[in-house]
């Protein structure tokens, strides 16, 4: 499995997908949505060219029904947008600082037909929305001019329900006008800190002028949320329900679902945390994350298919290196670029994965190049690597939990004499680091962890990555087992 997944998440993870994942096509749901030209006034059209209000709500998974505040609405060139997509049964809150905009907005929203947007006289250091009311609060390109960011966010904790988070669609640091303050994670992480908040995901790589902040409130730690057994019972529960209405509900359904049911709201944050990190731990969480990437016709295109489809950079190099003709096996081999790329070379491939819909698409591709290549779905839990099998391992961002001493072992028993491991994931990051399912390693802990091996080749640099997203440190290494010819 691949590491900007939490970013495919968040905004498929690494975030966002707790809000919707995956949202509802809006055109379905309220087919009386109007066409964004009817929305924009001309002064509007090259803000909107560079932060599409269209793909902000997509983004963030915004949908019919949503109760939404929006701080710093101004004249509303984003409010209407939002209006138009929650429909009737939804509602948005816009507040502003000025009363003379709000005015205008109010005139506009009457022009346009739209009678659901309820605007508020707001002050620097309060949003003064209504409490326990809003699904989402919406900031663009407005946080960073704010003089008192904490009291401000602090403000809007009482008005979120319990599924409720903070989005910011805000200016890069390179677009920072002089007069606004430069946003970062380190920064914006330490204002929602001592708000109450933590900074949830960062969304880098959907507009190009601008990051996406979405930050979430804090949920104490408790012993049961560490409780195996206990967040297993957690996890099975919600799959039950998603699975009860044909798994296309969301999360934030969920949290209703929940509070419906009389949870109390600390409880139903609690739950929603716990369930979140689940995704890339549990085998079912890891399948929900991938079967719908890979289910879906790809271009070839990284921004559009959101991962590389040519097999990897650095297995390709590796293997100009070592002879082919052996067994080998593809570890979280996906939709099987690399694995295919080995029986090219011609080595007897087996590739495991846990996703369904990603080895249909290895079997395909394998069979239209008159390649066998056998597929297995399973977990590494359950894989019995076997003793002394293996030519060749390909681990090429695939979450395996090498770190740990029982699964390193097997994994070493499992390659004969000779063989290789070809070895690609991520290196953890002291800020923003990846959950504890994605398995990054520690600076220099791979060549440790493989110290008994022959290490041909190792390298630690930032690297795009096949996922894309901002340079990540990642870690290389080519070992072969001592003895053999």
């Amino acid at each position: 499995m691949k590491h900007n997944v939490v970013i495919c998440i968040a905004a498929a993870l690494l975030g966002v997908a707790a809000l919707a994942l995956p949202s509802e096509k809006t055109n379905e749901s309220n087919p009386a949505v109007r066409k964004p030209l009817q929305l924009t006034e001309p002064r509007e059209a090259r803000a909107n060219e560079i932060q599409p209000p269209g793909l902000v709500m997509d983004i963030l998974g915004v949908r019919p029904g949503m109760v939404i505040g929006e701080v710093g609405a101004g004249r509303g060139r984003v409010t209407v947008h939002l209006a138009d997509r929650v429909g009737g049964k939804g509602k948005i809150y816009a507040n502003d600082i000025n009363a003379a905009s709000l005015e205008y907005l109010q005139a506009r929203c009457q022009r346009l037909g739209l009678d659901n947007i309820e605007t508020i006289l707001s002050r620097t250091d309060d949003a003064c929305f209504p409490k326990d009311s809003l699904d989402l609060v919406f900031m663009a390109w407005v946080y960073h001019h704010v003089d008192a960011p904490v009291p401000l966010l602090r403000s809007l904790l009482p008005s979120l329900k319990p599924w409720g988070v903070v989005a910011m669609a805000e200016p890069k640091p390179a677009q920072i006008e002089k007069e606004g303050r430069v946003l970062t994670r380190e920064s914006v992480g330490r204002e929602a800190r001592a708000a109450g908040f933590v900074l949830d995901a960062v969304i880098e790589d959907k507009l190009k002028e601008d990051n996406i902040f979405i930050l979430r409130p804090a949920v104490p730690d408790t012993p049961d949320s560490h409780d195996s057994a206990k967040v297993r019972a957690l996890w099975l529960d919600y799959l039950e329900w998603s699975k009860s209405l044909g798994g296309r509900k969301s999360l934030r359904d969920y949290a209703v679902h929940l509070d419906t049911q009389g949870v109390p709201e600390s409880e139903v944050r609690r739950r929603l945390h716990v369930i979140r990190g689940q995704f890339t731990e549990q085998p079912e969480g890891i399948e929900l994350i991938y079967d719908p990437l890979y289910g879906k016709p790809l271009t070839g295109d990284l921004a559009k298919d959101g991962f590389k489809t040519a097999p990897n950079a650095f297995l390709v190099e590796s293997m100009k290196g070592i002879p082919p003709g052996g067994q080998a096996l593809d570890v979280g081999a996906g939709m099987g670029r690399n694995a295919v790329h080995l029986a090219a070379l011609g080595w007897t491939v087996t590739a495991i994965d846990l996703s369904a819909e990603g080895l249909a698409v290895l079997k395909a591709d394998s069979a239209k190049a008159g390649l066998n290549v056998q597929t297995v779905k399973t977990s590494y839990a359950d894989y019995d690597f076997g003793r002394e099998r293996w030519d060749l391992v390909a681990m090429i961002l695939s979450w395996a939990p090498v770190e740990e001493p029982a699964f390193l072992d097997r994994l070493k028993r499992s390659i004969r004499p000779g063989g290789y491991v070809v070895f690609e994931h991520v290196v953890q990051r002291a800020e923003n680091p990846f959950p504890p399912g994605v398995h990054a390693l520690a600076p220099g802990e791979l060549r440790t962890l493989f110290g008994d091996f022959e290490i041909v080749t190792y390298r630690e640099s930032d690297l795009a990555g096949d996922w894309g997203g901002p340079p990540t440190p990642h870690v290389q290494i080519v070992a072969r087992k001592r003895g053999g010819v």
